[in-house]
């Protein structure tokens, strides 16, 4: 039998690594120039469009992947949160080209701290549709919303290292 206050802190502490992580040596140091910077000619990024911000889609089954610029990267981890905490609320899934970009480090914040309160507050047996075939756990889909979490972080990280090296 599985702990739910046990699940529930774990999730809640990986979370809290990252979002350290995030707040000490990532979101912070985000400038407009280095977010929009292209680290190579292959890359998917963000177009400011009369709706506002409107993200790149890679077409996944065409190699080399392209690359992400820090908006880009900005953009998914809002749109992650933001699809999944409406799939969780039962309002349906947000497709990746109907979410817009806030243009900065502020919709991840306020998506995360949505993302706190379903992690405080949701079943976590619940059964979600999701982006598998089969309707998931939300504990599921919390542990893999985390972990990309996690991925982007480090995709930012290399992205604005490569940038202070390219400019210094």
């Amino acid at each position: 039998m599985h702990n739910d206050r046990d699940r529930r802190l774990l999730l809640q502490r990986q979370l809290g690594i990252m979002w350290r992580f995030a707040e000490e040596f990532v979101l912070d140091q985000i400038e407009d120039d280095v977010a929009l910077w292209q680290p190579s000619a292959n890359v998917c990024t963000v177009h400011r469009s009369d709706g506002g911000w409107v993200a790149d889609w890679p077409d996944e089954d065409a190699l080399p992947l392209p690359e992400a610029t820090i908006a880009w990267l900005l953009w998914h981890i809002e749109w992650w949160w933001s699809d999944t905490i409406a799939r969780v609320d039962g309002r349906g899934p947000i497709a990746p080209e109907d979410h817009r970009w806030s243009g900065g480090t502020t919709g991840i914040a306020v998506a995360k701290q949505e993302w706190d309160a379903v992690l405080a507050t949701a079943d976590l047996d619940a059964s979600v549709e999701w982006l598998t075939p089969e309707p998931q756990p939300l504990w599921f889909i919390a542990s893999w919303v985390n972990v990309e979490l996690t991925k982007n972080l480090a995709e930012i990280n290399n992205v604005k290292c490569r940038h202070a090296n390219i400019t210094a």
